[in-house]
């Protein structure tokens, strides 16, 4: 039987720990030649809304370990509004019922069968944050207790929670541009976590004393100034643009989880697209700007996979400054989470089972 997720039966078999556990050990493989990846690849289209356009994504790739590939899509339409003087890429939820539409689908390598259909919004999110901690399991001092926290989304709240299971924090500063947002988000996360979780004034404030900072916003600029960071920071970015120039500077050590720039996407436009919303779509730029990095720093720039492993230097000392780059996603990331997932929702009873020969069958493909 295929095995039919929601992101609420995620959220009860997926804890933090565990997910991040799972993605250590898929870049375990990575490193070992036992994971395949294909680069991220998005289509856009012409929307008949004006101030959007049409997206659609897929990830995919497989562990031969554990005898999965998992491939993740998306079908979006995507806007860039202006919120509070700066520029936000969002995602508008323009599926019947006020929806989005994000699925993962987990194929068995050995019986070739599709193994389970989940949705990926609880899943993204994890998978996100908990590569990001394994990125500061390894990179932040072991002494950090204090972390700054910029974004107050959905996205921040799983940061949040990685950061808690690799580090023992005491103190979580929070900023983001809405007051009631941030503040509202440090009660909720201070609860959940049992620390003192402080909404911040400005993201300098929250900044100031981190011993490490984590950006999960979807700002289309610097949110973190170089002149803030103090030695001994940890950074997390999602995003690279989300730290100025100067952060990338300072950083003694920089970590990659996935290739960067235009070695881990492709892009697919219509003409129409092209001509008549070229400065809408910020996902080209962003490769030009990861390549001109991996360029500008090469001699510091590594890959998780090699840090894990010990091809690539782990932090030497106390005062350096590490910078850890959550940029392309990787479809070994699904695969490890989602074959967790299956596993324990399979034990549980979670899910609705339909028969696996709907996806099956008998002519030659």
């Amino acid at each position: 039987m295929t095995l039919l997720l929601n992101d609420q039966d995620v959220a009860q078999v997926l804890p933090m720990k565990d997910c991040i556990a799972a993605l250590d050990g898929a870049f375990r493989d990575l490193a070992s030649g036992a994971a395949v990846n294909a680069p991220r690849r998005d289509s856009f289209m012409v929307s008949s809304r004006p101030d959007g356009y049409y997206s659609f994504k897929t990830i995919e790739g497989g562990l031969e370990r554990l005898g999965v590939v998992a491939q993740r899509i998306n079908s979006d339409l995507i806007t860039h509004p202006g919120v509070d003087g700066v520029t936000r890429r969002v995602k508008v939820p323009a599926a019947p019922g006020n929806r989005y539409v994000g699925l993962v689908f987990l194929y068995s390598s050995e019986t070739l069968e599709l193994l389970a259909i989940m949705t990926d919004g609880h899943l993204q999110r994890m998978r996100v944050a908990g590569t990001t901690g394994v990125g500061a399991q390894y990179l932040a001092r072991d002494d950090a207790q204090t972390a700054a926290l910029l974004g107050s989304g959905w996205q921040a709240e799983t940061a949040a929670w990685a950061l808690a299971a690799v580090r023992p924090l005491s103190v979580i500063k929070v900023f983001s541009p809405n007051r009631e947002h941030r503040t509202a988000f440090a009660q909720r996360i201070g609860t959940d976590l049992e620390i003192d979780v402080i909404a911040a004034e400005s993201a300098e404030e929250a900044v100031n004393g981190a011993d490490i900072v984590a950006c999960a916003t979807n700002a289309g600029g610097p949110v973190v100034q170089g002149e803030w960071i103090g030695e001994g920071t940890h950074l997390t970015c999602i995003r690279g643009h989300e730290l100025d120039e100067e952060v990338w500077r300072r950083s003694n050590l920089i970590v990659f989880s996935s290739p960067g720039g235009s070695e881990g996407y492709a892009n697919y436009a219509t003409q129409g697209f092209e001509t008549s919303h070229r400065t809408a779509e910020r996902e080209g730029e962003r490769t030009v700007r990861e390549d001109e990095r991996l360029g500008r720093y090469r001699d510091k720039i590594h890959f998780l996979c090699d840090v894990l492993t010990g091809r690539a230097p782990p932090r030497t000392r106390s005062s350096q400054i590490t910078l850890m780059n959550k940029n392309w996603g990787l479809g070994i990331e699904f695969a490890s989470v989602a074959h967790v997932v299956y596993n324990r929702a399979c034990r549980a009873g979670l899910g609705k089972e339909i028969p696996t020969g709907w996806f099956s069958q008998t002519s030659h493909p």
